[in-house]
This record gives structure tokens, C-alpha cells and sequence, in this order.
């Protein structure tokens, strides 16, 4: 009996612990995206994650840095078609940063993916040769002139959703609901 009332105590801490995490990472979700304009986690659909990859044109020696990769669904498909290639992910939220890490782990990609829990904005971004972001406008404005100053000439930079306010992408592609926006840096 005695046992059965620990199990029972044990689950409902477990389940009071998940509900205090869901709260406070739906809260600060929130919270970043109204008021720090940020870019709440949102997943990328799995039906375009092929076509993202195929659009990034990665060879063996590519460098793909993913700003913001919440659960680094992105990094993941992009490996499966250039598995010679470098990823590397940043995502400053605790939620998205570790199920990154689980996923990443889970698939057995640990040496050729790796997620820092670090804001982009203080990452030096001069060593990838491909960046992806999905993020808000107002991220988008203040991305741009960092990927002026940071990133060498003939770098590909791919956007979902938005585009960078002050450059003309070199292509567009219609994904249905989405858009992908191509830039050649």
C-alpha cells in the first residue's frame, strides 16, 4: 500500500512539474513575442522541410547556421541530404534548445549537429556559408545589417515567411501558405 501511495505522489509531482514547465514556457513565449518582439517557437511544417533543404543547395563542405532553430527540425532535414555538411543551430529558449538537443541525439547526428542555447545576436556568424532563419519583421530588420557585416561575399541566406527589409532576395519560392525567400549575401 505504502508503495502504491509513492508511485501515485511520484506522477502527480511529475505531472505538476510538466504543467509549471507548459506555463512558464507558454508565458514567456508570449511575453517575447508581444512585448520583446521576438519570435515565438513555431515549428516549421514538416511538409516543406524537404523543399528548405533542397533550397539551400548544401555541398559536402557547407556550413549551415539555423538562427533560432527551436527543435532543430531544419538542421535534421538538411542532414539527411548533405550528411557531409556542418550544422549548427542557435536557440535561446530552455524548451526549444533541449528538445533540440534530445532530437539531435535521438537521431544519432551529434557530431555533425550541434545547438548552442545562445542568442544569435551575440554569435558570430562569419564562419557558416549558409544561414536559414524563421523569424518576425522585426527581428528580420535588425538581422539584416549583422549579416552585412558578418557574413563573406557569395554566402546563401534563406527566410521563411519574412523577408529582409532592405534586400531584394535573388529568388522566391511559393511553398502553398509559405514563401521562401533565397538571398546571395
Amino acid at each position: 500500500m505504502i508503495y502504491l501511495l509513492e508511485i501515485v505522489l511520484i506522477v502527480l509531482v511529475v505531472i505538476v512539474a510538466g504543467w509549471i514547465l507548459f506555463v512558464y514556457f507558454f508565458t514567456w513565449q508570449l511575453v517575447a513575442t508581444f512585448l520583446k518582439g521576438e519570435a515565438p517557437f513555431v515549428p516549421t511544417k514538416a511538409g516543406i522541410l524537404p523543399k528548405i533543404a533542397e533550397a539551400m543547395k548544401l555541398e559536402g563542405n557547407s556550413i549551415l547556421y539555423d538562427l533560432g532553430c527551436g527543435d532543430a527540425r531544419v538542421l535534421v532535414a538538411c542532414h539527411k541530404l548533405q550528411p557531409q555538411a556542418q550544422y549548427v543551430g542557435f536557440e535561446k529558449n530552455i524548451i526549444p534548445y533541449l528538445w533540440a538537443r534530445f532530437r539531435i541525439w535521438a537521431a544519432g547526428l551529434s557530431k555533425n549537429i550541434r545547438v548552442y542555447k545562445k542568442d544569435f545576436f551575440e554569435a558570430d556568424l562569419s564562419g557558416a556559408t549558409h544561414v536559414f532563419c524563421y523569424l518576425v519583421p522585426k527581428q528580420m530588420e535588425k538581422l539584416d545589417p549583422k549579416l552585412e557585416k558578418e557574413l563573406k561575399k557569395g554566402k546563401r541566406v534563406i527566410s521563411l515567411r519574412f523577408r529582409l527589409p532592405d534586400k531584394i532576395p535573388q529568388k522566391t519560392i511559393s511553398l502553398g501558405n509559405e514563401k521562401l525567400y533565397i538571398y546571395e549575401f
